[in-house]
């Protein structure tokens, strides 16, 4: 019968900890009012982590669509279920981030990274960035699968102009 260490056993367990974990959703950190519709939510899958997902896209030379919000938010809910039911398309030169504003880390950088021009605050707040890392497009608030899909279009279209 073999001997296995109290050294081994601790070098085996903190190997497993430096194991890149998935960075969750944050909870939202604001009560759901009263009265607030809340859907049944079809998520696509999404980088929740900002820094990484910016990093990938650069490294990648992928634009990036930034949802920006919070998981009891009705109007967020709504942008999650037409991205999951595919009625904003995606093309395959972009990449999906899916970050909480109730995450401190990601707020910080969220508003260190993107200018916010809408004084209404209404979220999701959806941003389009290049794969330089630039910010193309920005948008609060709920919009349709077709204005999403316009806004798309044309920061990949914008980008590629001379």
């Amino acid at each position: 019968m073999k001997v296995i260490s109290l050294f081994t056993v601790v070098f085996f367990f903190s190997v497993l900890g430096m194991a890149e974990t998935e960075k969750k959703f944050a909870p939202s950190l604001v009560p759901t009012p009263k009265g607030c519709l809340q859907l049944t939510v079809v998520k696509p899958k999404g980088e929740h982590d900002l820094t990484k997902a910016i990093s990938n896209a650069k490294r990648e030379k992928k634009f990036l669509f930034i949802q920006y919000g919070r998981e009891n938010c009705t109007n967020c809910q709504k942008v999650w279920n037409m991205l999951g039911k595919k009625e904003i398309k995606l093309p395959p030169n972009m990449l999906y981030a899916d970050t909480s504003c109730d995450d401190e880390e990601t707020r910080a950088e969220f508003d260190a990274t993107f200018s916010i021009e809408d004084e209404g605050r209404l979220y999701p707040y959806i941003v389009i960035m290049g794969p330089d890392g630039s910010q193309l497009a920005f948008r609060s608030g709920l919009g349709t699968p077709d204005e999403y899909n316009t806004m798309i279009q044309k920061a990949i279209s914008d980008y590629s102009l001379p």
